[in-house]
């Protein structure tokens, strides 16, 4: 086993968990002017991402089943669920810190609301989460031998029975293998709209904004998973060696390029849509000319589309790994650039009018009421505050994921080259 990296993982997981606990004294009562801040921004990022790398994974396995030659992704199929699983970590704490009561998630469980967008992320996250964990065992189970010891019931030790049941149950799941994957794939997209939908409601504009994003967000898991595969695949040490004929190289820079795309005519039609219509200029006005111009252009347009796609197609016709690094890291920072708009935004401004034709009949909408409970004038925009709460939430989810990232390398057989040892699923 290798220490350095099992002392990597313990020292971040400890790390990580500290902060978390550290945080959880700076409770307070969710009265910022903007409410939805860091740690909502952060569950969506990493939630997206997450269900990205394991939706595009499995859709490569579920069209090339029984056909492994002919999957790009082959070779690494368990190393990225493993991946997925890793990322989706630090959004499901977010999810549960974001409510300001994280030491009572169980209540969302046992008293789910089924008109709350959040307790349905919790939902939709374990559900992703055991379908994740599902396909694991069963591409383990790829590795397994076809048939168990062949010695009698009687003449086996406890020991042997229970290798056995596990070997018979992980033997199970890959007869599913196809149903696992329709599964994950299924919960997995309807995250992703979820995602979108929690942010689609913080506008008045419902018929436009609400269902675009959740649509938006589905095109953005692929656009931030492939991404990400990109980045973490590439810094990994084994992915030259498992790419000798570039193949893989070509198929991320591909998919990558078209995910880049498409969310940038996604975007353009977007903007064009809400900058032609008279009541959602103002809206607009703020990304076109405003106070969010340089997010606007320079991190989505410029960052998250332009140059991401030059550097894509760059490392498509080159076959060069390092410029495929510098093509995911600019997608993702146009991602959060992506996310940060959609969620900011919506939340800052407070001059619409008070009565929305999707609002009960003699309420005050939504703007108004923040308006007045933050004692500003009807044409303000209110700021992001980021509170220590917020912050160590934050930190110590992320540095938890990182600990925990490694942990697989060292207990699973994640190369394709790596046999099963322990209980028939550890190395």
């Amino acid at each position: 086993m290798n220490k350095k990296l099992l002392i990597w993982s313990l020292l971040f997981i400890i790390v990580g968990a500290a902060l978390m606990l550290y945080g959880t004294q700076f409770t307070v009562p969710n009265t910022e002017p903007i409410p939805w801040g860091l740690l909502v921004m952060g569950y969506m990022l990493f939630g997206v991402m997450g269900t990205g790398i394991s939706s595009y994974n499995s859709l490569y396995q579920l069209f090339n089943r029984g056909h492994s030659d002919r999957n790009p992704l082959g070779q690494i199929s368990l190393r990225l669920e493993w991946l997925a699983l890793a990322i989706l970590i630090p959004g499901w704490i977010m999810v549960f810190a974001s409510v300001y009561k994280p030491l009572t998630i169980i209540y969302i469980y046992l008293s789910f609301r089924a008109t709350s967008r959040i307790a349905w992320n919790g939902l939709l996250y374990t559900l992703v989460g055991l379908g994740i964990i599902l396909e694991i065992l069963s591409l383990i189970g790829e590795k397994l031998p076809a048939r168990g010891p062949s010695s009698s019931f009687l003449s086996k030790t406890p020991r042997q029975i229970s290798y056995d049941a596990i070997w018979g149950i992980i033997r199970f799941l890959l007869s599913l293998d196809a149903y696992i994957l329709g599964f994950t794939i299924l919960v997995e997209l309807v995250l992703d709209a979820n995602l979108g939908s929690v942010f689609g409601y913080l506008s008045t504009w419902v018929m436009d904004f609400g269902p675009f994003l959740s649509i938006l967000f589905v095109a953005l898991s692929f656009y931030g998973g492939i991404a990400m595969i990109s980045v973490v695949n590439t810094f990994y040490h084994h992915s030259k060696s498992s790419d000798s004929d570039g193949v893989l190289l070509r198929t991320l820079s591909r998919d990558g390029l078209i995910s880049v795309l498409v969310v940038g005519f996604m975007i353009m039609w977007w903007i064009w849509i809400f900058a032609t219509n008279q009541e959602t200029w103002p809206w607009t006005s703020l990304i076109m000319g405003g106070e969010f111009t340089s997010v606007f252009w320079g991190g989505i347009v410029l960052i998250g589309i332009v140059l991401s796609s030059i550097f894509y197609y760059i490392a498509y016709r080159y076959r060069s790994w390092k410029v495929l690094i510098v093509a995911g890291i600019l997608t993702i920072v146009g991602m959060f650039s992506i996310i940060f708009i959609s969620d900011i935004i919506p939340q800052a401004i407070t001059w619409y009018y008070s009565n929305s034709f999707v609002s009960p009949q003699n309420s005050l909408w939504i703007y108004e009421l923040r308006t007045q409970f933050n004692g500003v004038s009807p044409w303000a925009l209110l700021p992001l505050v980021v509170d220590k709460y917020n912050a160590l939430w934050f930190a110590g989810s992320v540095l938890f994921m990182m600990g925990f990232l490694p942990l697989g390398i060292l207990l699973l057989p994640l190369e394709e080259r790596e046999k099963i040892g322990h209980l028939w699923i550890f190395k």
